[in-house]
């Protein structure tokens, strides 16, 4: 049977799945959440191996270095709203929360309780997914404040997804085509927002999208091509109007980060490069000097 990104809606409750201990909280409106409030410019970059992590601002492309840190190690996940981020460790459980704006990271609140083993941790501008690809699990909740809430739990999600990003109220998905799992349709989308996601739709495609990363309305999806990498953008915005349109090629990031209107393209060696994606339009602004070495998680709200 053919499955959509979530495909029941209807909250579970489950002992191996809930994430935090907490209250659910209503469903608010996110569409005037992200209208009412000012996109994300903050970024965050962390060590896992030593804890070691800097924050600063990216907006139109420009890059301020706001902070230094020094955080748990061993985080392998982090996902950043319109004003907050969340650190996780997929191995042990452990995590943190704060808010996150002008650049600058306050810790709120410390957990140990998290479940293990999620594979992507995705936030749009008030909410965050929390998706396990090899169990088809997944929880949803708000991400503001400085707070994380749970609001809903998933159990009849598809496995097998291999990307995940969201922009302010629309979350995105891909699979390679052909597999098992998505025989039918490799791109599914939806909105994310107080708390809760809705599937709106998919796209049937012949090409893998390869990795995907968001910005407040817009996603960059960039796949591998020999020792290229060839580059598709879309507008994302309200969960509709999703369609990729190839614009070209560079050599091969690690990573790519993103704030509300910039990406930030990394490799580990130090060399990193800015551009901007507003309205699905792609801008290149150009190569950032002195960056440090062997970030391992690079992170930025939208």
């Amino acid at each position: 049977m053919r499955k959509s990104l979530v495909a029941a809606l209807a909250a579970v409750t489950s002992a191996t799945a809930l994430l935090l201990a907490g209250p659910v909280t209503p469903p608010a409106s996110a569409s005037s959440y992200c209208d009412g409030t000012t996109p994300s410019t903050s970024m965050l970059f962390y060590r896992a191996d030593n804890g070691q992590a800097g924050t600063g601002t990216l907006s139109s492309g420009h890059w301020r270095q706001k902070a230094t840190l020094g955080l748990p190690t061993g985080y392998t996940h982090a996902a950043a709203s319109r004003d907050s981020l969340l650190l996780y460790n997929g191995n042990t459980g452990a995590g943190e929360v704060g808010t996150f704006t002008n650049g600058q990271y306050t810790r709120t609140r410390t957990s140990t309780d998290f479940s293990t083993g999620w594979t992507f941790v995705e936030a749009s501008g008030d909410s965050v997914i929390f998706y396990n690809a090899n169990t088809g699990h997944g929880v949803t909740g708000t991400l503001k404040g400085g707070a994380y809430r749970q609001v809903r739990v998933y159990e009849n999600v598809s496995s097998g997804w291999g990307t995940m990003a969201a922009s302010c109220d629309t979350l995105l998905a891909a699979a390679r085509h052909g597999s098992v799992e998505f025989p039918w349709s490799n791109v599914g989308y939806g909105t994310l927002e107080g708390g809760v996601y809705t599937d709106t739709g998919r796209i049937a495609r012949d090409d893998y999208l390869g990795r995907l990363t968001a910005t407040k309305d817009s996603v960059l999806a960039t796949s591998k091509s020999g020792s290229r990498l060839e580059y598709r953008v879309s507008e994302a915005v309200g969960g509709s109007g999703v369609s990729f349109d190839k614009i070209g090629a560079s050599g091969i990031w690690n990573t790519v980060g993103r704030t509300g209107d910039s990406l930030f393209f990394y490799k580990t060696d130090g060399t990193a490069w800015t551009s901007t994606l507003v309205g699905g339009t792609y801008t290149n602004v150009g190569p950032l000097a002195a960056v440090s070495s062997g970030w391992t998680l690079i992170e930025g709200g939208v």
